[in-house]
């Protein structure tokens, strides 16, 4: 009988030491207060978030690494970073002589920061649906995060991961999140630009923060035009705002679902409109055509021309304009300014928010706009000019 010397299988060879430690601690990137390396154990590759060694001594600094440790274990959620726990390591990475010392142990994202594909990849279609499919994503990330009472506090394109394999999401950097449950360390904090105006000055969390972030990341994003209300609506003040993320998600799938159905019966209209042609060329000879050809075509502009107007209308109905002209003291400034003025922004979207039989949700948005726009240079006009009596009546 023959012996059979072939094998099947993995091949056998050297393999790497089986340690609780950490190995090939390599440094990343550092600020102010936190320290990134990355690090192998068990042939798996790990994020150590560390204190900077200048403020490791720092009570504060500590009770904050800990605080965002806690929270990111409450988080079990594809699309956010996963935590293994806060451990002391007493290594130190290559060309240090101090160890890492307390730090949070968390996976290592292999891929790059959503600021960073919004820069690198060109726009084309393929990246307007693979936008669309990344948002998605980080909306059912951060509703989950809300619905188990936690609000992020600091979202922007460079605390969004893209995965290498896969473009899957991650969201990353929770050290300024913050939950009703805790009782310490609560203090204003975001990054300016993506930081809703409320936000500046309360320390209490609120979902409704992280929605402004949103906004403010979505309007970075090739999304499809009918985005572009929601988008609005979130970066609104906040009593104006989506109350809750699943409130945003709800909205944006009725606006997908509206828009199909819109492509789908343009597709078959034109279909009707090609079968009818030789009709049609025919009756493009009469007048009464014609006619209905220009309407057609002035449509659009004729109606976001009325609707400017009337916020016209609407702005000159508040007094403010003419009064603040003739202002020489603050105590003299109509007491009801902030409700006339927020008055005027909810009048756009009432009056956006009535039937207009033959308007698209496009067009409907596109007179929205405009009507916003109008309002948003009035805005600044007599804000503007309400802080110069200010400090010109200031002692």
């Amino acid at each position: 009988m023959q012996t059979d010397n072939s094998s099947s299988g993995i091949l056998s060879a050297p393999t790497e030491g089986v340690s609780r430690s950490f190995t090939e601690i390599t440094f990343l990137h550092q600020t102010d207060v936190h320290v990134l390396y990355r690090a192998k154990r068990f042939g798996r590759w790990y994020m150590l978030k560390a204190l900077h060694p200048d403020v490791r001594s720092d009570a504060r600094y500590a009770q904050m690494l800990r605080k965002e440790m806690e929270i990111l274990m409450q988080l079990q959620h594809p699309a956010i970073v996963g935590c293994l726990g806060l451990e002391y390591v007493a290594d130190c990475p290559s060309g240090s002589e101090r160890c890492i010392g307390e730090c949070i142990v968390m996976e290592y994202i292999d891929g790059q920061t959503l600021r960073q594909w919004l820069e690198s990849e060109p726009d084309t279609p393929a990246k307007r649906r693979e936008a669309e499919r990344i948002m998605d994503e980080v909306l059912a990330a951060m509703d989950y995060a809300h619905s188990v009472g936690i609000t992020h506090r600091d979202l922007k394109p460079s605390n969004i991961m893209l995965t290498r394999n896969g473009q899957s999401v991650r969201i990353i950097d929770f050290s300024l999140s913050d939950s009703d449950n805790y009782a310490i360390l609560k203090q204003p904090a975001g990054t300016e630009r993506y930081m809703s105006p409320e936000q500046a000055t309360a320390a209490l969390p609120d979902v409704r923060n992280d929605i402004y972030s949103l906004g403010v990341v979505m309007q970075q994003m090739p999304l499809p035009s009918y985005w572009r209300k929601p988008i609005l609506r979130c970066l609104q003040p906040i009593g104006q705002r989506y109350a809750r993320i699943s409130d945003l998600r709800e909205d944006i799938s009725r606006r997908r679902t509206r828009s199909r159905r819109l492509r789908l019966g343009t597709l078959v209209a034109a279909l009707a409109i090609i079968l009818a042609l030789p009709g049609i060329l025919g009756g493009l000879r009469s007048e009464r055509m014609r006619r209905a050809l220009l309407a057609e075509q002035n449509r659009v502009p004729n109606a976001i021309a009325a609707a400017v107007q009337k916020m016209d209308e609407q702005i000159a109905a508040t007094g403010l304009t003419s009064h603040t002209d003739t202002l020489t003291h603050w105590r003299w400034l109509d007491p009801q300014f902030n409700d006339k003025v927020l008055a005027a922004n909810a009048f756009a979207y009432d009056y956006t928010a009535q039937p207009f039989e033959g308007f698209s949700e496009d067009e409907m948005t596109d007179i929205l706009v405009a009507m916003l726009d109008r309002w948003q240079c009035w805005h600044d006009s007599i804000v503007g000019r309400a802080k110069k009596v200010i400090s010109e009546s200031a002692p």
